[in-house]
């Protein structure tokens, strides 16, 4: 009895279930804590990675700032050139002219050296050697600037205003002593050449030109007060010339600068 008993006892028991450990992962604790590392490890090293590309656009702003600075420079010179070539036509225009329509002021009559004839023993006419005129002086002066030999073209532009004071291109000359001077970056004489071009020759079509140029340099140099009252004479007192235009293109830049 006590066999058959037990027997039944056993067939009647619930065994426990099963557990199958392949299920989880082997040191599931310190399988984590390897993952946080990489992550603070992956990063660190993104972090590295910015701090380079941050140095690299550094050195990379710094040459575009060198560069913008070369180019600021050169557009001035190609200004300055641009701006010689663009009033070589009427230079030329200006030299007809006034030799066509005779226009005959003190300089016209005033040469400097006049074709003499003498008579010789034997009665013979000798013709001396021809003179330089004012016309000439200025010609040559120019063209000195033109191929960019300021510093000579300031010297025979000077001496030709000596020679002829109240001649018929003093104040193109002055003029262009101006502009030799700002092409060698001698700011304050070229902005005392080209006052005297106002002040000297108050009715001279150079008058608004040197003007704008007064404008240009005061604008560089921040002095929006004066460029302002500058531009604003030029658009005032000369409406109808190519200086007013760009007087007023100036102005309109500093009004939105100001706003």
């Amino acid at each position: 009895m006590l066999c058959a008993y037990s027997s039944v006892y056993a067939g009647s028991r619930v065994l426990p279930p099963v557990i199958d450990n392949s299920i989880y992962p082997v040191g599931t604790g310190l399988g984590s804590s390897s993952a946080s590392s990489n992550a603070i490890y992956e990063v660190l090293g993104r972090l590295e990675q910015l701090q380079l590309e941050v140095q690299q656009l550094r050195g990379v702003v710094e040459e575009q700032s060198q560069t913008i600075t070369d180019l600021k420079k050169r557009q001035g010179n190609i200004y300055s050139d641009l701006d010689l070539r663009l009033q070589e036509l009427t230079e030329t225009n200006l030299v007809e002219n006034r030799a066509e329509g005779g226009v005959k002021t003190e300089a016209s009559k005033s040469i400097k050296k006049e074709v003499v004839k003498t008579k010789t023993a034997d009665s013979k006419d000798v013709e001396s050697l021809p003179v330089i005129t004012e016309k000439q002086l200025y010609q040559e002066a120019y063209q000195l600037l033109r191929n960019g030999h300021t510093t000579r073209s300031i010297t025979a532009f000077k001496s030709l205003i000596k020679d002829f004071p109240t001649g018929e291109f003093a104040d193109n000359s002055q003029y262009w002593i101006g502009e030799a001077y700002k092409v060698n970056q001698n700011m304050d004489a070229a902005k005392d050449a080209f006052l005297k071009v106002v002040m000297k020759y108050a009715g001279s079509p150079k008058v608004p030109d040197a003007l704008l140029k007064l404008g240009y340099i005061e604008f560089e140099h921040k002095n929006m007060a004066q460029a302002r009252d500058y531009f604003s004479q030029i658009t005032v007192a000369h409406p109808e010339t190519t200086a007013a235009h760009l007087a007023e293109k100036k102005l309109m830049q500093i009004n939105e600068m100001q706003r």
